[in-house]
């Protein structure tokens, strides 16, 4: 058990070293990209909320496991959006929490598009227990070895172009920390890009969704590439490809115009694969009509998200 702890951890310093350690990885983010991009809200009378469960790499003893959850909503009477993000990330013998409020100011550049930016900003612990490590220099003066939690600020900022039909968004989470400036207890800083454009109708009653993502901490980048096809307003399904790390399929149901549910299952082809089962993730999203009881108008296309 030890050994596949050890390897778990050895992966994650190679592979990403300063980066998947901080930032967890989902495989619906593109229905979820308030919890690293402030300003990617919907500019609409409603309040949205998003909850995910992540468990990655089943096999793996400790394997990480993530909970994430966002709400946000526009109001009219001070003419942006706030939101929330709750993140709890476990890893190994390491538990991260971050509680983070944003706000996002829309600016009209068009009938139907807006150009939006978000600031967020809260706290970060992270608690390392140190009483399962080995090391092989029991004198190594970094070594934990009971538990330890530390806390810190956490600043976020971003960006994005929103369309009827395309978004383009660009953020950087951990403000104050370069790759460099990272230590134990300051996460390095993480940078954001993405892209989507919805096909309308490509056949009846059927959009398709490509959508490229690129996370980096400066130093390792990670590209993920999606393709989402909804029918209907009523199910949707999608493939992924994320470099280096694995495939992912994914499937989503309306089950009520206002609540709908997703699964998403990642086939590992990285260094890991012969020894993980994969990585499962679940997800709710719900809409909730009338709360800001203003009109706002126009929308942006995130209402038909």
């Amino acid at each position: 058990m030890k050994n596949k702890v050890i390897s778990c951890l050895l992966f994650l310093a190679m592979v990403f070293p300063g980066f998947a350690q901080n930032d967890a990885s989902f495989s619906q983010y593109m229905f979820n990209e308030t919890s690293f991009n402030p300003a990617a809200i919907s500019i609409s009378n409603t309040l949205n909320a998003s909850l995910v469960a992540r468990q990655q790499w089943v096999g793996f003893d400790r394997a990480p496991v993530t909970q994430v959850l966002n709400a946000s909503t526009y109001l009219q009477q001070i003419f942006g959006g706030v939101g929330l993000n709750l993140i709890h990330d476990k890893l190994g013998y390491e538990t991260f929490v971050t509680v983070r409020g944003f706000y996002a100011f829309p600016v009209q550049v068009g009938v139907l598009s807006h150009v939006t930016f978000g600031l967020g900003a809260g706290l970060m612990s992270r608690t390392i227990d140190g009483s399962g490590l080995y090391y092989a220099n029991p004198d190594d003066p970094n070594a934990f070895y009971g538990s330890e939690t530390f806390f810190r600020p956490d600043f976020n900022f971003g960006m994005e172009y929103s369309s009827p039909n395309a978004n383009v968004g660009f953020a950087i989470n951990h403000l104050y920390r370069s790759t460099l400036n990272a230590s134990i207890t300051y996460p390095p800083r993480h940078y954001y890009f993405y892209g989507n454009y919805r096909f309308m109708q490509v056949i009846e009653k059927v959009d398709i969704e490509p959508y490229v993502l690129i996370k980096s901490d400066w130093n390792k980048a990670q590209v993920d590439v999606n393709l989402t096809a909804f029918y209907d307003n009523t199910v949707w399904a999608g493939f992924s490809y994320r470099n280096g790390d694995a495939i992912a399929a994914m499937l989503g149901y309306f089950i009520t115009p206002a609540i709908r549910v997703g699964y998403a299952y990642d086939y590992s082809i990285g260094v890991n694969r012969r020894h993980s089962g994969g990585s499962h993730e679940i997800m709710l999203l719900t809409t909730f009509q009338g709360f800001n009881k203003d009109k706002v108008s126009p929308n942006t296309p995130r209402i038909f998200n």
